[in-house]
C-alpha cells in the first residue's frame, strides 16, 4: 500500500522529469489518450489519476479535475494528496490557495522538492519574496544537479527583495561557480550585478573567466569594450572595438552580429567624441544591453 505522501513522489516525478516516456514531447491531448488507456489496465494506481486530472486543468478543463481530485480522496482517503491539490489551484493562479496545500503536503515532508519548489513560487507570485527566498534556498540544498537556471531564479529574487540583495545574490552566483565552474551564463549574471553596484572594474575583471571561446568573439571584446567605456578606459575599448569590427568582417553575418555592429558604431561614437569633453563633462552612461543570460554566442 503507497503511503500517504509517497504518491506525491509519483506524480510529481512523472509530470516534472525530462525523461518521463509517457509524457515527453506529447500535447496535453495525447498524454490524456495515453493516461484513458493505461487506467484500462490498471484501475487501481491513484497517481495516474493525479496525472489525468492535472493535465485535464492544463487543458482547462477545471471541473473534470476538481472530479477526479475528489474521486482520489474518496477512494484512498488515507493519501496524503495536498501537493496535488495545491499543483491545480497553482495552474488555476490561486496562489494564496495553492501555498496553503503545499504547506499541509511539506508538514508530512519538509523535505520535498517540488513541494518547496511550488511553495516558493507561490510566495513569490504573491510577492512575498521572503518566504520565497527562504523555500527555495531550502530547496537548492537538497540537490546538487541543478541547472543554472534554478540559482538565477533566486538571484532575481534576491536583488528584488532584499536590501543588500545584490551582495547576496553575488554571493550565490560565487558559490554556485565555485561547486559547477564558470559557466557562462552565471558569469555574465554576475557582471550584470557588479555594474548594478557600481563596481566596473569588478565587472571587468570577472570578464577574464569566460571559456576562451566565448572570449575569442566579438561579442565578447564588444562587451568588454561596453564595460571599459562605462569606467572611462576609452583607450582600451578602442582597441577592443577594433577588433570586434574586424573580426566580424571576416565571418558570417547573422542577424545576431547585425545588433554587435550596431552596438560597436555606438561605442565608437562614444569613444571618438570623448576627446572632445571636458572632465567636468563626463562621458554618458550607457544602459548595458541587459542581462546577458544566453552568453552562450556562436562562434567564427
Amino acid at each position: 500500500m503507497l503511503g500517504r505522501w509517497a504518491v506525491c513522489l509519483f506524480v510529481a516525478g512523472a509530470l516534472l522529469s525530462v525523461g518521463n516516456e509517457l509524457l515527453a514531447d506529447a500535447s496535453t491531448t495525447s498524454r490524456l489518450q495515453a493516461l484513458e488507456q493505461r487506467q484500462t489496465v490498471s484501475q487501481a494506481e491513484p497517481w495516474l489519476l493525479l496525472q489525468r486530472a492535472l493535465l485535464l486543468e492544463k487543458r482547462g478543463e477545471s471541473e473534470a479535475a476538481s472530479n477526479l481530485i475528489r474521486e482520489v480522496k474518496v477512494s484512498w482517503p488515507n493519501l496524503n494528496i495536498s501537493f496535488h491539490e495545491g499543483l491545480l489551484l497553482f495552474e488555476r493562479r490561486e496562489y494564496a490557495a495553492a501555498r496553503d496545500h503545499f504547506s499541509q503536503g511539506l508538514a508530512a515532508d519538509p523535505e520535498h522538492f517540488w513541494g518547496l519548489y511550488y511553495r516558493a513560487q507561490s510566495s513569490a507570485a504573491l510577492d512575498d519574496l521572503g518566504r520565497a527566498v527562504h523555500d527555495y534556498e531550502q530547496m537548492l540544498l537538497l540537490r546538487s544537479d541543478l541547472s543554472p537556471g534554478y540559482s538565477l531564479t533566486l538571484v532575481d529574487w534576491l536583488v528584488v527583495g532584499e536590501e543588500q540583495g545584490v551582495e547576496s545574490a553575488l554571493s550565490v552566483l560565487d558559490k554556485r561557480m565555485e561547486e559547477v565552474g564558470y559557466l557562462s551564463v552565471l558569469l555574465q549574471r554576475s557582471i550584470d550585478l557588479e555594474v548594478m553596484r557600481g563596481d566596473i572594474n569588478g565587472a571587468i575583471g570577472r570578464t577574464a573567466y569566460f571559456d576562451s571561446r566565448i572570449r575569442a568573439t566579438p561579442e565578447w571584446k564588444t562587451r568588454l569594450a561596453e564595460l571599459l567605456v562605462q569606467n572611462e578606459r576609452y583607450a582600451e575599448a578602442a582597441a577592443y572595438l577594433h577588433l570586434a569590427r574586424q573580426q566580424i568582417a571576416r565571418i558570417r553575418f547573422t542577424p545576431a552580429r547585425r545588433e554587435t555592429l550596431r552596438k560597436i558604431v555606438e561605442l565608437d561614437s562614444l569613444v571618438s567624441s570623448s576627446s572632445s569633453m571636458s572632465d567636468e563633462g563626463a562621458m554618458p552612461r550607457l544602459a548595458l544591453s541587459g542581462t546577458h543570460r544566453d552568453a552562450n554566442v556562436s562562434h567564427p
